[in-house]
């Protein structure tokens, strides 16, 4: 089965090997998924594969056998995923500016024309770069985290 949707916020996180209990946003509700997700954080949009269980304590929870990180589809998705704290120099207010200024161009300017950050009040244009190169850091990190999550199983 396949869902979609983004990181609401972890209930538990293990830093050396990635598995994960995270809140999950699918849209209609907020479900409790549960899997090996490294690299993920509060904001991350993600498809995920699995399947349904019952814990016995817990409840139902979405057991992620394969997942992929996304870029947010929603304004309102990249304002959360910015106001993460996942890029440094950018925190709530810096991030709602971003979006404000460049709505459904955010991503492009992230990736391809930096400069425009600077418009921005409190962001030169060192700072501008520098926000541009971490996103794209991250953006390459998640192309091969999810190449490489094809091969797991």
């Amino acid at each position: 089965m396949e869902i979609k949707g983004h990181v609401e916020n972890f209930i538990y996180q293990n830093e050396v090997n990635g598995y994960s209990i995270c809140l999950f946003d699918i849209g209609e509700e907020v479900i409790t998924i549960v899997g090996y997700l490294p690299f993920i954080n509060v904001g991350d949009t993600l498809k995920l594969n699995g399947n349904y269980v019952i814990h016995q304590e817990y409840g139902q929870q979405f057991k992620v056998l394969t997942f992929e990180k996304m870029l947010p589809e929603t304004t309102e998705g990249m304002e959360k995923y910015l106001a993460s704290g996942v890029i440094k120099g950018i925190g709530p207010a810096t991030a709602k500016k971003i979006v404000d200024n460049f709505q459904e161009e955010t991503i492009h300017v992230l990736k391809f024309e930096p400069e425009k950050l600077s418009q921005i009040k409190g962001i030169t244009k060192e700072k501008a770069i520098d926000i541009s190169n971490e996103f794209n850091e991250k953006w390459e990190l998640w192309q091969i985290v999810g190449f490489l999550e094809k091969f797991r199983y």
